[in-house]
């Protein structure tokens, strides 16, 4: 086998097999071409991504071949139930470990789930769109050797989370393995973005695309880091329309003719638009897309998969992305805080009747990744009327991670905050009373968290919805 080839196939290896560990608890795969043999993990993962519990037979004590056989069988027939195709690989190939269609196997999983695509549109070509749309100064053209020097995943940390890596443009190419350590490191610790690949991975000139991609795919993800900076640029644009999403948002023509106009493009009389009928939206799209293409913007997807209500989100975020990129700029409002000066957060619960003080567990991430004691940063927590106040005096610059670990939620609700140096100047918002930072959520009986606040790049929120 050609050793080039050898490379490649040996991080898609790597990377999909921490992209199926990222999906299961157990059993924990180290080899995907023995440890998938038996079908008992295959199912689990197809489990985890359909969001369903299988009740057939699954033989997983020390299964006979014929009962291995079974086991994949009973997972590729879940995926072709759930419209997967599956083609030219059978149960005998997984439990006789051929790699080649394993990965093909577990790229169609990643297409399907990861990516959400059954477009005809390979998703390649919808992400690319995407990261083009928000980077257009790198002039991105592949997912290889574009990504070795690390400088176009800090530029996308950027879009995602102004103010995480404002450097990206100076940074040195010949550091590439540097760049893309800080970087991975970066959108993991403020991100949530597991590291599915490793920074020698990715400096590699060898980075196989599909690697690349499937990385790249935490940040475009319903509800992402991208997602959410995508969808702050369109509400900066349209600030009297609601825009809640990349779906059923603009399956009726009238969010993309108002985004059009709003950037430039030749003004719609959405006054004169129908919704009555799927094809009187169809109509409304494609009279918007021709708008777009007036100004040089052009849809991979076309008016029907936009107005289709079960239609996917990337296509649509790609052109949303294109538009805001000869849009005026964003507007990011900047409130700074400071080292060895208390903060206060005030948490406003929606019934704060509900809970208590003491109930509240809270844990402080420093600048290096690691929990800073309560005692080192002087953590302090009161009640008041409406929910309670968390104060704290940052020693160290750099960003910190404030997360909710309270009894009552099921999962941490992290806060981001950058403190600044005490010498560096402060801009309070308008929105903002004298020193005191407010967002408000509901803990109490769901674990949901609703921020109420613009984004801001030197203090980072991260939205959580979990049912």
């Amino acid at each position: 086998m050609d050793e080039n080839r050898q490379f490649w196939i040996d991080i898609q290896c790597q990377t999909f097999t921490n992209w199926i560990n990222q999906q299961i608890d157990s059993p924990q795969i180290v080899d995907i071409s023995k440890d998938l043999a038996n079908g008992v993990a295959l199912i689990r993962l197809i489990e985890a991504l359909q969001g369903r519990k299988y009740y057939g037979k699954i033989y997983e004590d020390d299964p006979t071949e014929i009962q291995m056989l079974l086991n994949v069988q009973m997972a590729l027939d879940a995926l072709r139930e759930d419209g997967v195709k599956t083609v030219n690989i059978g149960s005998h190939d997984v439990v006789e470990g051929n790699t080649k269609l394993i990965l093909g196997l577990i790229w169609c999983l990643i297409q399907r789930y990861q990516i959400a695509s059954r477009s005809k549109i390979p998703p390649k070509k919808l992400v690319m769109a995407w990261i083009q749309s928000v980077l257009p100064e790198l002039k991105l053209t592949n997912f290889r050797t574009n990504w070795n020097d690390g400088k176009a995943l800090s530029a996308l940390l950027e879009y995602c989370q102004p103010g995480l890596c404002p450097e990206w443009k100076g940074l040195d190419s010949e550091q590439g393995l540097a760049n893309c350590e800080r970087a991975l490191k970066l959108a993991t610790q403020y991100l949530a973005i597991p590291p599915i690949i490793s920074a020698a991975h990715l400096n590699s000139p060898h980075l196989d695309e599909l690697s690349c991609i499937t990385y790249l795919s935490y940040f475009i993800m319903r509800g992402s880091c991208g997602y959410r900076a995508t969808l702050y640029r369109v509400q900066q644009l349209l600030p009297e329309s609601v825009v809640e999403d990349f779906e059923m948002s603009w399956s009726d023509g009238y969010l993309l003719s108002l985004l059009v106009e709003a950037v430039g493009g030749p003004a719609i009389d959405v006054e004169q638009m129908r919704f009555d009928t799927f094809e009187d939206c169809v109509e409304n799209i494609n009279i918007a897309l021709e708008a777009a293409a007036d100004i040089g913007v052009g849809s991979l997807v076309g008016a029907e998969d936009i107005a289709d209500p079960q239609g996917e989100h990337l296509g649509v975020m790609a052109l949303a992305a294109a538009l805001c990129s000869i849009g005026p700029p964003p507007n990011f409002p900047t409130t700074q805080c400071f080292t060895n000066q208390q903060v206060n957060l005030d948490l406003a619960f929606a019934d704060g009747g509900e809970v208590r003080v003491d109930e509240l567990g809270v844990r402080v991430i420093g600048p290096a990744g690691r929990p800073v004691s309560a005692d080192s940063v002087k953590l302090r927590k009161s009640r008041t009327s409406s929910g309670a106040v968390l104060s704290i005096i940052p020693r160290e610059s750099g960003y910190h991670q404030i997360q909710n670990i309270s009894e009552f939620s099921r999962r941490d609700h992290p806060a981001f905050f950058y403190f600044q140096d005490i010498s560096s100047t402060v801009d309070f918002n308008d929105d903002m009373t004298r020193g005191w930072i407010r967002f408000s959520f509901y803990a109490a009986q769901t674990s949901t968290v609703n921020l109420f606040l613009p984004w801001i790049p030197s203090l980072l929120f991260q939205e959580l919805r979990t049912q």
